[in-house]
């Protein structure tokens, strides 16, 4: 298997703040400023070291991720964690060389496969393929960081990215995740190629 890096990372505001301040009619319209929710923490895996290294800057985040390991794996990193990103620390030249570093995003695989019929969350595939999930809501992750809950914020951040490299484990192992297909009420399988392929970017 590819030296890879598993990565989340949490944030300083809530959608709620955010939509606030741009003054927006929905606080879940604040999914579309990403960089404007703020970087709180950031957690990393390494499969070589096989070590979790957090990280309290952007940019020192930006740049290890983009060094090394020969791809990323993330739930939801192309669309939301990567953009997180971009909060005016990191230089625009490593942000756009980071997002074409080749990536499996599980989430933006799964819509691939699966479609956009239902919303689909972390903890959802961990608990119908690993029998575990999430620790906590993301939702509290920024009062956690406002709280000065430090400590408590890097435990549940690096919780998420322990079980999003088990399910990516899995799937190379065994060739298929599950979740639970909240519109038809039923537990389903998806196959997954996640061992052969070289370009992980969908």
């Amino acid at each position: 298997m590819k030296p890879y890096l598993v990565f989340d990372i949490e944030i300083k505001k809530t959608l709620g703040q955010v939509a606030t301040e741009l003054k927006l009619s929905d606080e879940r319209m604040a999914f579309s400023y990403p960089h404007k929710l703020g970087f709180g923490i950031g957690v990393v895996y390494n499969s070589i070291t096989d070590e979790y290294l957090t990280f309290n800057s952007a940019k020192e985040m930006a740049k290890y991720l983009l060094e090394n390991g020969d791809f990323l794996v993330s739930f939801n990193g192309i669309r939301f964690d990567i953009p997180c990103l971009l909060n005016g620390e990191v230089d625009i030249d490593i942000f756009l060389a980071l997002q074409n570093k080749p990536h499996l995003d599980i989430l933006q695989n799964f819509y691939a496969n699966v479609g956009g019929r239902f919303r689909v969350g972390l903890d959802n595939i961990a608990q119908n393929t690993l029998g575990k999930g999430k620790t906590g809501n993301g939702a509290d992750a920024p009062l956690l960081f406002q709280q000065g809950k430090i400590e408590e914020l890097i435990a549940y951040c690096k919780n998420d990215v322990l079980i999003t490299k088990e399910i990516y484990e899995f799937g190379v192992e065994q060739g298929f995740i599950k979740y639970w297909d909240n519109q038809n009420n039923a537990l389903c399988r998806m196959e997954v190629d996640w061992g052969e392929r070289d370009n992980y970017v969908i």
